[in-house]
């Protein structure tokens, strides 16, 4: 053989790390076609002089075939991928991925005939060469390399890619730079000529030519395409193909370059991030600096100002209304209380129609007022007695209006407060002589123990055994009353079945009056050991409990016979197991009601 027709052996198409064989036409090199005969018949001797020539040719070859070949995309069939069977869950729709780069298709025929034709090349060869080892284990490495798997140019045909085996046979990522990266070598110097529908192996653009010639120019082919990379410098250049449109079209790829992100190659971050478009954030941002710029504010900046100076000044007056409800109203409250239990001058006697009055004091007293509480009624004549329980810590003056919701929020001064004042039931026309019943009202106020707070020791024995006796006078005249009874009612009938305990009754007959103390005495938390007879009166302390919504603490005690001393025998008090409550206290605590056929009074 000539040494021009060394240019005329068969080039093997190199792709990367799973390789196949394509359609190479060696005819000039195994026949002449002007002859019957084999070429190789009266070659023998050129063969043996140009052996060793061929074989390192081959050799070099075989070398960057096996090892430094191009990375290729190079999708095995399903069924070889799965072991031999496809799920049907695995299988996707068919689509050409090269249609995705608009470059023609090899059809499956033309690469199953190219791989039949180079594999009767090489036996050829190797039935001609069977003395020459060295190039018969060439040859036999490269068809029985186990890493060459069939090219499929239509993904269709192979039933399509799952997302796990396409990561086994699909890599477009760059390799990861070495900390130290050899050298590339030079390129092979380009041979004198070739023939034409040849190609030359020594020419740089051998592969692109190759490929061309085949019709192959896949993705694979344009990304071997890429300029030179220098040490530490990142490889932008790959191909594109965002996984979203892969799936869209049936083609699964699950890939993982070296940073472990699913993308296809190794994009950059100004494209990555947000699919390459302006984020909401950095449009805001551009509008804002644009405003600044000429001089107006920016519309959400506006905004979030008039929103911060809106909620400092709730918080401003929450701050405010918290700290006059905890703060400065109890505060003021026990000043206002110790003044006005210095105004009572406890040392004068008599009434105010028996004491001289004041030369410049033009108030006008209702006659037979004590004159202790002179001074207290110049500040408010609706002041109508004083109420005392020095173990509760209760030391208030009670005033009385036309109803019973005036001082429910205003002391003694007619000013508004939360804590408001004791005031005696409006239906109470004459405190000279007093009621069957003398009502009084107080609050409660859940958060401190004001007012008639301290009312709530009474729920037990160990309170009535520390306060059995209560001061509540007039303005007419001094009384003490003997804790009886304290129960727990309601204020709504709908707290009670429609129905609504009538404690705070003012005049009855003395038949009712006994009735009235059966009901009491199915109701109170325990027995205190003090009796009532049905010509006595009562007084009833009426204030706010928590038990249930619009509760009510109810304390009874009976006003002091004469010639009775003013103690109270506390070692009689026997406790209620059973006490009646309202309907809405069981509802609350869960309970049966035993009472609910209880015949009302």
């Amino acid at each position: 053989m000539a040494d021009s027709d060394k240019n005329s052996v068969p080039e093997i198409h190199s792709i990367g790390d799973e390789e196949t064989l394509t359609e190479i036409d060696l005819g000039s090199f195994l026949s002449d076609k002007d002859s019957e005969e084999p070429l190789f018949d009266g070659c023998h001797s050129d063969i043996e002089k140009t052996e060793k020539s061929l074989e390192d040719e081959l050799q070099s070859l075989y070398d960057d075939i096996m090892s430094t070949g191009p990375v290729t995309i190079v999708p095995k069939k399903l069924d070889d991928i799965a072991g031999g069977k496809a799920s049907p869950q695995a299988k996707a729709p068919e689509v050409n991925i090269r249609e995705k780069v608009n470059s023609p298709a090899v059809s499956p025929e033309a690469n199953d005939s190219a791989k039949d034709d180079i594999l009767s090349m090489i036996d050829a060869l190797k039935s001609q060469t069977e003395k020459e080892s060295g190039f018969d284990e060439i040859l036999t490495g490269i068809e029985s390399n186990e890493e060459i798997a069939p090219f499929v140019s239509d993904i269709s045909k192979s039933g399509g890619l799952t997302s796990s085996a396409a990561a086994d046979v699909v890599n477009l990522g760059p390799p990861a730079p070495s900390a130290s990266p050899a050298p590339s070598p030079a390129p092979k110097a380009p041979s004198a000529s070739a023939a034409p529908g040849e190609i030359d192996i020594h020419s740089d653009t051998f592969e692109s030519e190759l490929a061309e010639l085949l019709g192959d120019t896949t993705p694979d082919t344009l990304s071997r395409q890429k300029p030179a990379v220098s040490a530490g410098q990142k490889n932008d250049f790959t191909v594109n193909i965002p996984e979203e449109t892969l799936q869209e079209n049936g083609f699964v790829v699950d890939l993982l370059p070296n940073d472990g992100q699913r993308t296809v190659g190794v994009v950059p971050d100004e494209i990555i991030e947000d699919d390459g478009k302006i984020s909401r954030k950095d449009k805001k941002q551009a509008k804002r600096e644009d405003l600044e710029l000429s001089g107006k504010k920016y519309k959400g900046d506006i905004i979030r100002r008039v929103v911060l100076v809106i909620s400092i000044i709730i918080i401003l007056v929450s701050s405010g209304i918290l700290a006059k409800t905890y703060l400065i109203e109890p505060y003021q409250y026990k000043k206002n209380e110790s003044a006005i239990s210095d105004s009572i001058d406890h040392e004068v006697t008599g009434t105010v129609d028996e004491v001289e009055k004041d030369k410049d004091d033009d108030t006008e007293y209702p006659s037979g007022m004590l004159a202790k509480y002179r001074q207290l009624f110049k500040v408010n004549d609706d002041l109508r007695g004083w109420i005392s329980i020095p173990a509760l810590e209760i030391n208030l003056p009670i005033a009385q209006s036309s109803d019973n919701d005036y001082y429910l929020h205003r002391n003694i001064y007619k000013k508004w407060t939360n804590y408001g004042v004791p005031f005696f039931d409006y239906r109470i026309a004459d405190l000279r002589n007093l009621p069957k019943n003398t009502v009084v009202y107080g609050h409660n106020m859940h958060y401190d123990d004001l007012i008639f707070g301290l009312v709530e020791n009474y729920r037990e024995p160990e309170g009535f055994k520390s306060a059995p006796v209560i001061e509540c006078n007039t303005i007419y005249g001094d009384h003490v009353w003997f804790v009886y009874a304290a129960f727990i009612t309601n204020s709504a009938p709908n707290q009670d079945n429609g129905y609504v305990f009538p404690y705070n009754f003012i005049d009855i007959s003395e038949q009712k009056f006994s009735e009235y103390i059966q009901e009491i005495d199915k109701r109170k938390f325990y027995t205190t050991g003090v009796d009532i007879n049905p010509s006595d009166k009562i007084l009833t302390l009426s204030t706010c409990c928590y038990d249930f919504d619009g509760g009510r603490l109810v304390i009874v005690a009976r006003l002091k016979r004469d010639g009775e001393p003013d103690t109270v025998d506390t070692s009689k008090v026997i406790v209620n197991s059973n006490p009646k409550y309202p309907q809405a206290w069981y509802n609350a605590n869960k309970k049966t009601n035993p009472y609910a056929n209880d015949p009302r009074w």
